[in-house]
């Protein structure tokens, strides 16, 4: 069986809409979980909100 990668999580900063993917954080069995990053790399700032969710986020 071929090896599917596992995509990261993307969070999108909440004051300059800016998608960052999340940092990977190592689990058992090779999975991984994703943390968003600690700022923005664009704004500086320290709000996120997980791809999932920002359809439905209201500032």
């Amino acid at each position: 069986m071929a090896h599917q990668p596992q995509l990261p999580t993307r969070f999108v900063c909440a004051n300059c809409q800016v998608m960052h993917a999340g940092t990977p954080v190592h689990e058992d069995a090779g999975e991984h979980s994703f943390e968003e990053p600690d700022a923005c790399g664009a704004c500086g700032e320290d709000e996120f909100v997980a791809i999932d969710h920002w359809t439905r986020y209201h500032d």
